[in-house]
C-alpha cells in the first residue's frame, strides 16, 4: 500500500480531528447522482498500516463547489 501526504480529519471512530493519510489504492474518479466526483480512502493515522492512529478506514467524496451553489460568482 502506497500513501498521499496526510493532513488532519474527523475519524469517526475517534471522534476527534486526528492525522489521516489518502490511500492510494482507494482514489478513483466516480459520479454519483450525475456528478462526477473524486473518491479517496483515508486511514487514521501516519502511515498506511494505521501506526499513530486507530486504523479505521473510511471514504470520502469531493465534488466542485460549483455543483453545490451553482456557478460561483461574486457574492456578498
Amino acid at each position: 500500500m502506497d500513501t498521499r501526504k496526510g493532513g488532519s480529519r474527523y475519524c469517526p471512530n475517534c471522534k476527534k480531528i486526528v492525522e489521516t493519510r489518502v490511500l492510494l489504492e482507494g482514489y478513483s474518479q466516480t459520479e454519483v447522482h450525475g456528478i462526477l466526483t473524486k473518491k479517496r480512502q483515508i486511514i487514521c493515522g501516519t502511515d498506511e498500516e494505521g501506526s499513530n492512529g486507530c486504523g479505521t478506514k473510511w471514504f470520502t467524496l469531493e465534488i466542485l463547489e460549483d455543483q453545490v451553489w451553482g456557478p460561483v460568482g461574486k457574492r456578498g
